[in-house]
């Protein structure tokens, strides 16, 4: 069955994506600020503390929405009606198991150790209150995953994101009727933040009940039920794997280095975190048509959208990377006025670490698509396990706190080649494509690349007008050199499609 590629649809859907997160990430500044003035010093901490604990009963959700999702998009590229019926009801059916199970074990740890907590006693009773509605909003999105993931599945990116902008500016309006309200602030925030989030899953669910295969009731088959389970369980696997490799540095370098060191990596993590989301929107809007696509059975068209998706993945994160390189001890001082010593060091190695690690991303996805994941989730688990064994054993014999961060692209280096192998293994990827027509090409565009910003870096200029003029450089410069040296004649063709339809549509 022929999948038909939709690029116009992923264009759409990226564009969408990165207003949502401007709109988002600028009106969430402000709600800190207001939240912090509003609530005052403690009461701010007891909520961030409350969505702490809150957050820890949530570690599934993640897994669980990635493996509906999966099954979603391969059913959608089947064209299987019936089956897509099947999957929903059987997906909330789990789901609404893991919310019964959650509620059951946050209102243990509310009955039993809440109260244990360094929180005053007279804002006890303030917290328990916040933490019941907390949980209530976590059971509610957890019923509501199958609903939310079938969205993705459908790439209705463009509605989603205007929900959530929505929600984002009734919060920060939430914050203004604090000024009004005379009663205790941190409970009215809470209720008032409560029925923001239940609107935007009923809406959700609203929009879910477009398409058929949502009228379907919670289902039992024990079958589907054993395959999604054993799919979540080899994901859920690697994240906690992961999870102890990034708690686990962090610990490691406290113990062996202090916490001067440990605030610098902290920034560099903050910094990594920043600039996974700028490319986390490119990559969501990919991510169904690769499965879908497989799930049509028409590898070919898969293997374009993996090639195409790591192309422009590797030319997003570069045009983001290297200004932030070139002037990154410009920047830190800018943002935090005094930042902590080897904090810029530290980030430009976590930069370039997540460039190597995110080189393979869109394997991996295809990987989960085919289903075939428990050889590839095993070896990323492991060598999650091993670099934190090695970070600990050079830490011990005298090497310096850099090597936790070269050690992670070490690993980087052999997940995108377990990632390499595994997608040959299970949908017939080639390895010597990959090789001769991105890996070869990336090398040549970053050689080029770095070589003359190296050189425009040391142009003796002020800060902050090397920024802009690498910056803005950087911007024609990245696209041109991946359109001369990394992309193929079908990619050229379709990139001046798009362009010449652009200008006729202005």
């Amino acid at each position: 069955m022929a999948f038909q590629i939709n690029s116009k649809k992923i264009a759409k859907n990226t564009i969408t994506l990165y207003i949502r997160q401007i709109i988002t990430m600028l009106i969430s500044f402000f709600t800190v600020r207001v939240t912090l003035e509003q609530l005052g010093v403690e009461d701010y901490g007891l909520n961030n503390l409350v969505g702490s604990i809150v957050s820890m009963f949530s570690f599934l959700n993640g897994s669980m929405g990635t493996a509906v999702q999966r099954f979603y998009s391969y059913e959608i590229g089947q064209e299987n009606q019936d089956r897509l019926k099947k999957v929903f009801g059987t997906g909330l059916y789990l789901h609404l198991i893991v919310a019964v199970i959650t509620f059951v074990i946050s209102e243990i740890f509310a009955l039993f150790f809440l109260h244990k907590m360094n929180i005053p006693a007279e804002r006890m009773v303030a917290a328990q209150i916040v933490f019941q509605i907390s949980i209530l909003t976590l059971v509610l999105g957890i019923i509501t995953v199958p609903f939310s993931a079938l969205l993705r599945a459908r790439e209705l990116f463009s509605k989603t994101a205007l929900v959530e902008i929505g929600q984002a500016v009734l919060r920060l309006g939430n914050l203004y009727l604090l000024i009004v309200i005379s009663f205790d602030k941190l409970i009215v925030l809470s209720l008032l933040n409560f029925f923001v989030s239940a609107g935007g899953i009923l809406i959700f669910v609203l929009m879910g009940r477009w398409f058929e295969e949502t009228h379907t009731p919670p289902l039992r088959d024990k079958d589907l039920i054993k395959e999604m389970l054993k799919f979540v369980s080899l994901l859920l696997v690697t994240v906690l794997a992961q999870l102890l490799n990034t708690q686990g540095v962090v610990m490691l370098i406290n113990l062996f280095f202090g916490l001067v060191v440990n605030a610098a990596y902290g920034v560099a993590v903050q910094v990594q975190n920043a600039v996974n989301t700028f490319v986390t929107n490119f990559k969501s809007s990919m991510v169904p048509q690769i499965m879908a696509a497989y799930g049509a059975g028409d590898l070919d068209s898969m293997h374009k959208l993996i090639n195409f998706g790591t192309k422009i993945t590797f030319l997003l994160l570069l045009m983001v990377t290297v200004p932030l390189v070139c002037s990154t001890e410009w920047i830190l001082t800018l943002w935090l006025k005094n930042p902590p010593e080897h904090s810029v060091q530290l980030v430009i190695l976590t930069l370039i670490s997540i460039n190597i690690s995110s080189f393979t991303y869109f394997h991996a996805q295809g990987i989960h698509a085919s289903g075939k994941i428990v050889k590839q989730q095993i070896w990323l688990s492991g060598s999650y396990i091993v670099s934190i064994l090695v970070i600990f054993i050079l830490f011990k014999i005298g090497f310096n706190f850099y090597y936790a961060v070269y050690v992670n692209m070490a690993i980087g280096l052999l997940q995108a080649c377990v990632n390499l192998y595994f997608a040959r293994k299970s949908f017939s990827y080639s390895f010597w494509y990959f090789f001769k027509k991105i890996l070869i090409p990336v090398l040549i565009t970053l050689v080029i690349f770095v070589v003359g910003f190296y050189f425009a870096s040391k142009i003796p200029i002020r800060e902050f007008q090397k920024f802009l003029i690498i910056g803005f450089s950087d911007v024609i410069v990245v696209p041109l050199l991946g359109f001369i040296f990394l992309f193929d004649k079908s990619e050229k063709s379709k990139i001046l499609n798009s362009c010449n339809r652009l200008i006729h549509r202005s």
